[in-house]
């Protein structure tokens, strides 16, 4: 059926910005509340014994799960773009329940002890009280990986059915959890490492539990076998379809979390190196839980692109990015946002003169993950995934480079690293406009 020019100025300008906010808020509740959990998880283990062995101990941990995580964080994204073809949902379910267990299976490995001590003490070059800290802590996270694959796997398919409110509330029942067992291990003065184990895992399967209940109370997967999209014989349909599909998808989210991990090892590097690890996941956590309130752009621009004006777009990503840099900017340069941030680190003194100029340095960073993901979300929808590997490669190399010419210069570790994030997300913005340039 062909369609005029003139209903597809309609269709374009069809999506209001008060629709897109609409849109945007219970997803963006979601990752606020998947982020939320490392400040509060910070702020309790300051209060807890051994705080800054525990807090560089588990930050070390959690960088190692997020990077055998990080093949499938994508899987949304995928979610999103082909749940609505029931022969490419159940392609990327295999898939999802393949790659979810094989890297459940690596993660379990590396939890014998020999291999543990080496990864953490030979490769990320940490002491042996860091490393004895948070070895508790991953043991108790070998499913990290399967967990979050099925979790975002039905994730997907409630957004593409339209039910985003489903994802909020499973998100607010994962923060509930979160504040409950910490506030409890608090009181009871648990061990900071198995807390910050429980509280994580625990957190997770909660909510992957309720949006698969949603996605079946709501009927989402029989919306979606309604929708009949016209452009879905173009998806893939088999899993070795899905899965060439979604290598440039995993091979970016490696190199997200893989330079992460190694920046681990270079802050481990620096002359306060010990100090440097306790408060980078600290500070960074903080603003990260902010800025990851941005992140479901990419999800709303992939969903309503074709049915938006150029113009409200624009508008709803800047306004969502300044809304969200606001927060950091107040906390690292108002004498109100410092008092809260000693409360938050639990008044240790240490710990708030070297986070403060890492959040300073980091505060115009929900903006630039805003527009970061804007341009991610539009090279997605005409499928150029492969440029999104190419901008993470530059983005990687620019952060390392960065931050490892700083440490090695006798810079701070936290400030080093925080330097290095803003240059590589800089980068990887300007390669990411430029392909989008290309026709």
């Amino acid at each position: 059926m062909n369609t005029s020019p003139q209903q597809k100025q309609e269709t374009t300008s069809g999506r209001s910005l008060l629709a897109l906010l609409t849109q945007f808020i219970p997803l963006s509740l979601s990752d606020v509340a998947m982020t939320l959990g490392d400040p509060l998880q910070t702020s309790a283990l300051s209060r807890l014994a051994f705080p800054q062995e525990t807090l560089a101990g588990v930050g070390v941990v959690k960088g190692v799960a997020v990077f055998l995580e990080s093949p499938i964080i994508m899987i949304l994204h995928a979610s999103t773009a082909l749940g609505g073809q029931a022969k490419s949902r159940r392609a990327l379910w295999q898939f999802t329940m393949i790659a979810g267990l094989f890297l459940s299976g690596i993660f379990l490995l590396l939890t014998w002890e020999p291999l543990y001590n080496w990864l953490l003490l030979d490769v990320f070059g940490v002491s042996s009280s860091i490393a004895a800290r948070g070895r508790t802590t991953f043991l108790l996270m070998f499913l990290w990986p399967f967990v979050i694959a099925w979790r975002r796997f039905f994730q997907g398919l409630l957004i593409r059915a339209q039910k985003s409110i489903a994802v909020g509330w499973a998100s607010v029942a994962r923060l509930t959890w979160v504040i409950v067992s910490l506030v409890v291990g608090v009181s009871l003065r648990l061990d900071g490492a198995f807390l910050a184990g429980i509280t994580m895992m625990g957190a997770i399967l909660i909510e992957a539990v309720l949006v698969t209940w949603f996605c079946m109370r709501l009927g989402a997967i029989s919306v979606l076998n309604q929708q009949g999209y016209s452009e879905t014989n173009k998806l893939p349909q088999t899993l070795s379809g899905v899965s060439f599909y979604y290598l440039p998808l995993a091979s970016t989210m490696l190199l997200v979390w893989g330079a992460r991990a190694i920046l681990l090892s270079l802050i481990a590097r620096a002359f306060d190196g010990s100090l440097a690890l306790a408060v980078w996941p600290a500070a960074w956590g903080l603003v990260l839980a902010i800025a990851n309130g941005t992140r479901m752009i990419q999800q709303v621009v992939i969903s309503a692109y074709e049915e938006t004006s150029k113009r409200t777009l624009a508008a709803f990503v800047i306004i969502v990015g300044l809304s969200f840099t606001f927060i950091p900017f107040w906390l690292g340069y108002t004498e109100q946002g410092l008092f809260l941030l000693r409360q938050f680190l639990g008044n240790n003194p240490s710990l708030v003169e070297a986070s403060r100029p890492v959040i300073q340095i980091l505060s115009c960073f929900p903006l630039l993950l805003a527009l970061q993901n804007t341009c991610q979300g539009l090279l997605i929808h005409k499928g150029k995934n492969w440029f999104i590997n190419i901008a993470t490669v530059v983005a990687a190399t620019f952060t390392l480079v960065v931050c490892g010419s700083l440490i090695f210069t006798k810079h701070s570790g936290a400030t080093s690293a925080a330097y290095g994030m803003l240059a590589g997300v800089i980068s990887e913005i300007i390669v990411l406009f430029f392909a989008l340039q290309r026709k």
